[in-house]
């Protein structure tokens, strides 16, 4: 069985609602206008409600199914984005400024770092799933098509490359220990858009402790170019099945009487997750996800609340993805 197991969070979406920020003329301010470019790319639906906090412009707390996070956006660009997870850790993010810039919270809550670089701005966005959008908003052809954010994590933890172009933040188990290796959040993959909103060809490298954004610029882009890592954090568990085992085991998930022992099948220990709690809907749902990865070759997680962070561990859901 080479099943892995890593960890995010989910919430339900929130959205925050301020009046516009206007010149003396009655104009947006730059935080607005900046605001409304960055919103029109990400959306607004999954923006968290920020309320403010000592240390912190803005922050964010949410919780599901008992497991709390905290986000908080940095008073100037200077700071880190920070991300406590439930057991205290905290996963922080710097900003790529090259000036000291005080944030303005703009639009339907996204902080902005008016000219915090050369002809960028940068903007933070705390997001209903416990996370954190750090965005440069690149002005021209003069902005740094290069984006450094230095990344620190908690003791023991390190971001590994995943399937998806981003990183898994994975807590290492003890060499001599028989425990899973366990994610505490994730970065997701990165993503670029121009003023078309046409997607612009991005990618990461892991430079030790620096992650660095590269966004490919040409005649043709139109500005302003919106990019953004999204970093978020939790201890949900997510068991992974690779596609042999996805195939291995398809006809004894279709067949499945119940959650205690399809979970026996697979080889999850019930004392690591309560797979007795799978059953009528949640096992149809995830018979039609494990059968659709079979047909299209694909990779299957199931996700789990982590056994000690919630009195008692429950099923949550599961998804195919490529792999």
């Amino acid at each position: 069985m080479t099943s892995g197991i890593v960890a995010t969070t989910v919430a339900g979406a929130l959205l925050m609602t301020i009046a516009p920020t206007a010149t003396a003329g009655g104009l947006p301010s730059q935080a607005e206008r900046t605001a409304r470019i960055i919103e029109g790319a990400t959306g607004t639906q999954d923006l968290a409600t920020a309320v403010p906090q000592n240390g912190a412009l803005t922050a964010s707390v949410t919780d599901e199914s008992g497991v709390t996070t905290t986000a908080r956006a940095p008073k100037s660009s200077s700071g880190k984005v920070e991300i406590t997870t439930p057991d205290g850790g905290v996963v922080g993010l710097s900003l790529p400024q090259s000036r000291n810039v005080e944030g303005s919270l703009a639009g339907a809550g996204t902080t902005v770092y008016a000219d915090a670089a050369a002809s960028t701005d940068i903007a933070v966005q705390l997001t209903a799933d416990g996370g954190a959008r750090a965005l440069t908003s690149l002005k021209d052809a003069s902005a740094p098509a290069q984006q450094r954010y230095e990344l620190s994590l908690p003791a023991g933890t390190q971001a590994v490359a995943n399937e998806t172009g981003g990183f898994d933040l994975v807590r290492r188990s003890d060499s001599d220990s028989d425990s899973p290796d366990v994610a505490i959040g994730t970065i997701d993959a990165p993503w670029a858009k121009d003023a078309n909103g046409k997607d612009v060809p991005t990618s990461y490298k892991l430079n030790g402790s620096t992650l660095v954004q590269s966004v490919e610029i040409n005649k043709d882009t139109a500005f302003p170019v919106v990019a953004d890592p999204k970093v978020s954090t939790g201890l949900f568990l997510y068991v992974k099945f690779s596609k042999a085992e996805v195939k291995k085991y398809e006809s004894k998930v279709k067949y499945a009487a119940g959650g205690s022992a399809l979970c026996g099948l697979l080889a999850i220990p019930l004392a690591s997750v309560a797979c007795f709690a799978i059953s009528g809907s949640s096992l149809t749902h995830l018979s039609g996800v494990w059968s659709s990865a079979a047909k299209y070759k694909k990779c299957v997680e199931m996700k789990f609340t982590l056994p000690g962070i919630t009195p008692i561990p429950t099923y949550i859901s599961a998804k195919n993805y490529k792999c």
